[in-house]
Parts: C-alpha cells; structure tokens; sequence
C-alpha cells in the first residue's frame, strides 16, 4: 500500500479566516443549474496532473497574492492572479521547518481549522483507509510540533474536506456515500451528520468529490462541492439545504471544466474577481496539460441569488473567543471502556493537604479513588456507582470520621463508605433501609445541616425527575437512612450539590436550567430559577455541579454545562449572579489531555499544595483523547480559574 506522509510547512504569515461584512445579496434559490465561465486560466503545469489547489492570500497587498497547485511528481506550482508561473518546487527533501509526519496511509483529503474557543491550529488528513485523522499543530520555537489528537471514522472514499472556523464545523465529502457535517473542535462530540447522499437517496448523482467554503459574512456561508457524476458544483448552505447546480462553461481560449476533483474558494474580492474567486483544478484542459481556472464568485452569487462579500478577505488570525484553563493533571484512566467515569468528590486531609483524595464514580464498577497526582490508589468494585459525595465528622461509632455516599444502580441503594484518616481508604459501612425505592438511582449529593448539625442525602431518579432526601443517624454500629421529603423536579435530573453553611440545595435540570430548593426537609418543594438553557446562559445537557467556599457566606457555583463543553460560575451569595464561563483545555507542556462532555464534578476552596494554591476543581471527561484512553479525571487548579475569569 502506498504511504503518504504529511508536510507542514509555514507561508508567510495568513491563514483563511471567515469575514463580517454585511452581504450585497441574500436569500436561497431553488435547487436549479446554471452556467458560469472562468474568467482566466492559469499556464499548464509541468506535468499533466493537477491533484489539488488552494489559495495563498498576501497579508497586506491582495494583488499579490498566489495560487499553489499540487501537481503530482512535479511538486508544488506556483502562480501570481494573473496566471502566469511564479515558483516550482519539486523536492520535498529540501528543508522544512518541521519533519514529515507519517499518516500510515495513503493521503486522500487534507484541511485546516483553527479553534474559535483556544486559538489552536488543527490539520485534517483523510487518507485511503476511511478514516479522518485530526493532527494539532504547535509551535516549538522555528519548528512545529504535531500530533494526532482524534481519529474519525467515515469508511472508504473519505476524501476532500474543508473546515469553518466560524461555526466550528467540519465537512467531509465520501465519494461512497455522500457529504457529511461533525464538529470541528477536537474536544465536541464526534457524532457525523449527513448532508447529502448519493442517488436514490440524495441529489448526488454518482460520486462527491472536493469541496470549498464561502462565508459572505458571521452568519451567512456557503460549502461547495463537486457533484462528479453531473459534471458540476453544487452549492449548499451549511445544514445541507440544496441552493444549485453550477457548471464552469468555456470562455473565449478557455475550455470547458467537464469534471474537477479539486478547487478553492476566497470569501472577499481579490482584483479582477468582485466578491472573491473561484479556483479550480483542471485534469483534463481540452488537448493541454492540466491547469487551475479563476472564475468571479459575483457571476455565481448573481445567477443563484447568493450572498457576497466585496470587501478584500480577511485573512488575519481571529483571537480565541472563550476563556480557557489548561488541566493541572488527570488520573490513570478508569479500568472500564465505554461511558463510565461520571461523578468526582474530593476528600480534604485534615492535616496534610498533600494527602488528601480524589474519589471517582465509576458507573460500571464502584469506585475509583485517585492521590493529587493522579495514581490509582485503591479500587472498590462495589457495583454501578454513578455519584459519590463526601462530608466530615459523621458520628460513627467507634468516632466521628469523613463520609462517603454514592448512587448504587446495580442494587438501588445507598452506598456508604467511612474514610480511614490514617490510611487514607474507604471501609464500606452497613447501611440499614438502604433500598432507595427509585427505579434507577442517578445523581446524588450530601448536606451536613449548620442549623441542627444532621447529614442528609439526596438521591434522584434517573427519568422520572423524582428527588428523595433520606436522614443519615449512626444506630448500633450501622447507619439508619429515613425518608424524609420527596421533590418532583419535573423532568430528568442529576447534578445536585447542597451549602451546608447557607441551607441551599442546587438541582440540574438537564434540558431546562438550574434551580435552587432549601435544603433543609422542612423545606418543601417551592424553588427558584438561577439560570436556565432557553434564554439564559445555559445549553441543554446541565450537569454536575459544586461549590468553591469563600468567607462569610461568599463564594462560586461551578456548574457542568455538558451541552457547550464548558462550565457556567455563578456567585454563592444572593440571587446567584452568573459570572461567566471557562472550557478546560490540554496542557501541552505537561501532556495533559483537556476535558470535554463533563458529567460529575467537585470543586474544594482549601489550599493543597503549590500546584493548587487557592483549591481544586476536579472534571469527568467524557473524551480523553491524547493518549486516547478510557475516560478520567482531569485536575484544574482554582487559582487559574480565578485569574481567568477575575474572581473575588
């Protein structure tokens, strides 16, 4: 099998980003053909081979800048707007600012997409195999570092591919089966959209091939591709809604395009193509080598009725949009595949914060139970505990000590574990009338009450919405659970977490928002919105939650806003004002992997040690990614949260 292998190299200083200027047309055609003819053609290559193309556009003088073409064994052609030839360079042992990568297969399909949320360059490679691999890009000085951070399964045929920044997209065209849309950013869910298939099931008459993105301003943009067995371009917007058939039809010395695997699109007018311009690969010219035509996306625009951007490309680096905090450390991996780490809670050493333990759910097992560095210090397969909390001083018989309570789905019960200060493991503790009555016990928090000095728990059922508040008391050697209040929620819910100081319980709602109950049993079932995900500052999947603890009633909520891959900070005190949000990214110098698809999380405000200062918020991550592993942990500190976001 033929190999290919990967060359980054740097041309001068701009990458393609999207533009925000106000469109000269709008509006969608009906799916219908029409015929445009390039406006000039470049000289023949070297070679009769054209494989590929792409613009290069000149930072400060757009009449300068090139067209690169791939032109097979002859290597990368260069060529000014006006078609003439500028450059050859044929060996690709000359020297690079970064060593070759080898991507295991032949190369089919190659992108870029640089993260709106942390600035960071990815490289895309499809290759013969099916698959789409996605390398980071980093600087290391006037070298580059890459790595593969995420492979993408689209089977055979994945090919030609083109990324958005703008709305974090990624489009790949499968010659087998048609084109499809997956999220960009390496940490989003991998799940693949279908846009358009092959006939009968789609418009697509025989194969897809390359494909381009114009984007005529933040909310308006275009994916184009090539419609191989209908010897045209077809347009779409970017949910895949059909808008035309373009064919490139011959002018004056200039032939007829028949059929073209490759092109490129700039967004804004370059001199001589109002609105920007279309390139395209040409294996076939007539009786000529192949070469690249230039047609005017304003003869497109103007036929199918489609948005243009007349000003000249912006081709600056957009700065990161999103706060980001890079992970501290993560735990070993858990020891199950699939979904399983959910929920984290963190145990405080009364006197050696060094000492102190990270407990993990895991939802396939028990208990994971992990030292600040991350080491797997002891394993409790107790059966599927999907949340786990913890609270000092529990009266147990032989003296107050730490407790731990989980959400046990296998048995349906309570589990409770006492903490061994001097040890540091957890010793299972029998639990009278643990049996919860849910049908499937889900998420789970503890309350130890400043008003009467009691411990509760709280335990809600996976579907129904239907929360139970259980009273913990120590009774000749075991621990009594009583049932004392129940609270509908209304629909699914799972994050919860109660301030022992001010008497509040925070609940997750997962499609509708986060709300604040009182926690005291006596409380009923009133409540009050803190924040919600129509109209406010959540998305839909809310998640794990906790609580940074400040003096004198002051502090933050942090809260696992699943559905963004983020996390919402609210204030603790009063009506729990929103402060903003920050997303957990890799740590590149430590090799830490960064976090994505959180459930459960615990945040501590105690200072443990110099690598976390001022506390430590521990995340589920749904996707470890590099290495790829099960899930884990990952360890942030609080005192870059804080500088992050300019908290108290």
């Amino acid at each position: 099998m033929a190999r290919s292998k990967l060359i980054v190299a740097l041309l001068g200083t701009a990458w393609l980003a999207s533009s925000h200027a106000a469109p000269d047309s709008a509006g969608a055609s009906a799916d219908r053909d029409v015929a445009v003819a390039p406006r000039l053609q470049t000289s023949p290559g070297v070679e009769d081979a054209a494989n590929d193309v792409g613009f290069w556009l000149h930072p400060s003088a757009p009449e300068r800048s090139l067209v690169l073409g791939a032109g097979g064994s002859a290597g990368l052609e260069v060529f000014g707007l006006d078609g003439r030839p500028r450059q050859r360079i044929a060996d690709i042992q000359a020297p690079l600012p970064a060593p070759p990568v080898d991507v295991a297969a032949e190369m089919t399909g190659l992108c870029s997409y640089r993260s709106p949320i942390t600035g960071r360059l990815y490289l895309l490679t499809a290759t013969d195999d099916g698959d789409v691999v996605q390398w980071e890009v980093a600087t290391r000085g006037e070298s580059f570092a890459v790595r593969a951070i995420r492979r993408l399964p689209f089977g055979r045929g994945a090919g030609a591919c083109v990324a958005d920044d703008a709305s974090q997209a990624l489009f790949v065209a499968v010659e087998t089966t048609g084109l499809w849309r997956v999220a960009a950013e390496p940490e989003s869910d991998a799940a693949p959209r279908q846009l358009d298939a092959l006939a009968p099931f789609g418009a697509l008459d025989e194969e897809v091939k390359g494909l381009a993105l114009y984007r005529a301003d933040a909310d308006t943009a275009y994916l184009v591709t090539a419609d191989v067995g209908a010897e045209k371009l077809r347009v779409y917007d970017l949910e895949g809604a059909r808008l035309g058939r373009v064919a490139l039809a011959a002018a004056g010395d200039i032939p007829t395009v028949v059929e073209t695997e490759a092109f490129d699109l700039v967004s804004g007018s370059l001199p001589g193509f109002a609105g920007g311009a279309l390139l395209v690969a040409d294996e076939d010219n007539g009786n000529a080598y192949a070469n690249y035509k230039l047609a005017a996306w304003s003869d497109l625009a103007t036929r199918l009725d489609l948005a243009q951007r007349t000003t000249a490309p912006d081709n600056a680096v957009t700065p990161p949009r999103a706060v980001t905090i890079e992970s501290a450390a993560e735990t070993e991996p858990v020891t199950t595949y699939g979904d399983a780490a959910d929920d984290p809670a963190i145990w405080v050493h009364p006197t050696d914060p060094a000492q102190s333990l990270v407990i993990g759910a895991n939802k396939k097992l028990g208990l994971e139970v992990y030292d600040l560095t991350g080491r797997r210090l002891q394993t409790l397969p107790d059966g599927r505990m999907n949340n786990v909390d913890v609270r000092n001083a529990f009266p147990f018989a032989r003296g107050r000590a730490p407790i731990v309570a989980a959400s046990n789905r296998t048995t349906k019960t309570i589990a409770l574990y006492r903490i061994d200060v001097a040890t540091r493991r957890l010793e299972p503790v029998d639990v009278e009338a643990a049996q919860t009555g849910l049908r499937d016990p889900y998420g789970l928090c503890l309350y130890h009450s400043a008003r009467d000095g009691r411990f509760y728990v709280f335990v809600n059922d996976a579907d129904t919405g239907l929360m139970r508040q259980w009273r913990l008391d120590e009774r000749r050697g075991k621990v009594r659970a009583t049932a004392v209040r129940d609270v509908q929620v209304g629909s699914q819910a799972e994050g919860c977490v109660a301030d022992d100081e001010l008497g509040h319980l925070y609940v997750g709602e997962e499609d509708t928002g986060l709300w604040k109950y009182a926690a005291d049993p006596r409380g009923g079932t009133a409540r009050k919105a803190v924040d919600r995900t129509e109209g406010g500052h959540l998305t839909p999947d809310v998640e794990g939650m906790s609580l940074w603890i400040g003096a004198a009633g002051r502090g933050y909520l942090v809260v696992s806003n699943q559905g963004e891959d983020n996390y919402a900070v609210y204030r603790r005190e009063g009506d729990n004002a929103f402060v903003g949000k920050f997303h957990v990214v890799a740590d590149d110098e430590r090799g830490v992997d960064g976090a994505s698809e959180t459930d459960g999380l615990d945040v501590v405000s105690a200072p443990l040690g110099e690598n976390f200062p001022r506390g430590l918020l521990v995340v589920q991550d749904g996707r470890n990614l590099t290495p790829s592993a099960t899930q884990n942990f990952k360890l942030v500190s609080w005192d870059a949260i804080a500088r992050a976001l300019g908290l108290d």
